[in-house]
């Protein structure tokens, strides 16, 4: 018989695992609602025209990455690759573009790289798109979100910010740039050789250490920048100056994406790999003229699911939830352990119970307990159903009390913070 595996690059989420993807997920939609940003849902398959529009030819995104398809009408597909060109059409197909859109999604997304620590060809995006306002408030605001987020999972990634100019600024710019470069080509790599002619701002963001120097002493884009769009970034600065708001410049700092302009950003953890980007985004102003032909403002980021619970080693608790396990002693006292189980949930949305179904001695069942992580355990036994009570144990503290049933709404209640009369 054929033994099945994942395919490669894709990987199961196992409930061990995913407790913390929901919790992590859970940290993020509230705190980008007190944003007042709203959720949307777009298709997993997209028109393949919509990203060679978008993220452009000569991105490896593009031309290595994309899982692309034929149907039988010979019309080309994509699995989304980004979240934001997906966000853009639905914004335009829907009409939307008049008004100013605060958004946010969460799911899946599809490339073909090679796999590796905390990348995978299908991984999971948490991102917000911001549009309607061009001013450097709203620059500001998306920074400030997204440091909200940093405190209420409690890490400190640091802010690596630049300013890339608008498409005419970067025209200039990456036609002095390629003058520059072509005259170290022979040092570069057949990838980095096809980067310089089809997209020559990455050969900026390339982690090979053998151009570290060239780079180091290329011509920087931020004299090549118009005085408005330099304006408006200094305006930004003196607001996360003033809010102090920490970030490094960093003048090699281009995106991968064609659709950025001015504002682009990242945030890194404190190691040395080169995959160590938490979150990235920016302002892509001109993607919405290129796909409707008028200018809407917009900017957002996206932040990797997986790279972010690697990084906090996946310690992250939903505080929203507090779990409750029945040990039923024995397989008669079932049907007055439901009664116990649905009386428990009914206090509050927030009380999860699971069940035993093996009825074996108590010390399994407080082992299974603390496997599980179950914050207490509801013991059933001939006395408990024979008084109209249940135990219920402290699985942190290893305290037990006794409580009648008729009392549990009492007992249970949210604000009573599981606060139980001891055995006597």
């Amino acid at each position: 018989m054929k033994k099945f595996q994942s395919v490669r690059g894709m990987r199961d989420i196992l409930p061990s695992e995913s407790r913390a993807y929901r919790a992590l997920e859970n940290i993020l939609i509230s705190t980008v609602q007190q944003y007042g940003y709203e959720e949307i849902k777009t298709p997993i398959l997209e028109d393949t025209n919509l990203f060679i529009k978008s993220i452009g030819n000569g991105t490896d995104i593009v031309d290595k990455e994309m899982y692309t398809f034929v149907d039988s009408k010979s019309k080309s597909f994509s699995m989304r690759p980004e979240g934001t060109a997906s966000c853009v059409r639905a914004i335009i197909e829907n009409g939307l573009q008049e008004s100013i859109n605060k958004l946010w999604y969460s799911g899946p997304f599809f490339r073909h790289e090679r796999p590796q620590k905390g990348r995978y060809r299908q991984f999971h995006q948490f991102g917000i798109e911001f549009i309607g306002v061009k001013t450097h408030v709203a620059d500001f605001e998306i920074i400030n979100l997204a440091n909200s987020i940093w405190k209420n999972i409690g890490i400190s990634p640091q802010l690596k910010i630049n300013n890339i100019g608008d498409p005419n600024d970067r025209k200039k710019y990456i036609e002095i740039l390629k003058t520059y470069l072509n005259k170290y080509k022979s040092d570069f790599d057949d990838n980095e050789k096809n980067k310089l002619i089809n997209n020559t701002l990455r050969i900026l963001d390339s982690k090979n250490p053998k151009l570290k120097e060239i780079i180091e002493s290329a011509p920087r884009i931020e004299d090549y920048i118009s005085s408005e769009s330099q304006k408006n970034f200094q305006k930004l600065l003196k607001l996360l100056n003033d809010e102090n708001i920490s970030y490094t410049r960093d003048y090699k700092l281009v995106r991968g994406l064609d659709y950025y302009n001015n504002l682009v950003f990242e945030y890194t953890d404190d190691t040395d790999v080169t995959q160590n980007t938490l979150c990235a985004g920016g302002r892509y102003d001109f993607l919405f003229k290129s796909m409707c032909d008028k200018e809407i403002p917009a900017l957002g980021f996206a932040i990797g699911m997986e790279r972010l619970l690697e990084h906090i080693d996946y310690k992250i608790e939903s505080s929203d939830t507090v779990s409750f396990y029945m040990a039923i002693l024995d397989e008669k006292y079932f049907s007055y352990s439901q009664k116990v189980s649905n009386i428990i949930r009914n206090i509050s949305k927030k009380y999860n119970v699971s069940t035993s179904y093996n009825f074996s001695n108590l010390k399994a069942q407080l082992k299974k307990a603390n496997k599980i992580s179950a914050n207490y355990c509801v013991i059933i036994g001939d006395e408990e159903v024979k008084n109209n009570e249940c135990q219920i144990k402290d699985m942190a503290l290893g305290s037990q009390k006794t409580v009648n049933i008729d009392e549990l709404n009492k007992y249970l209640k949210p604000d009573k913070n599981l606060e139980y009369k001891e055995n006597e």
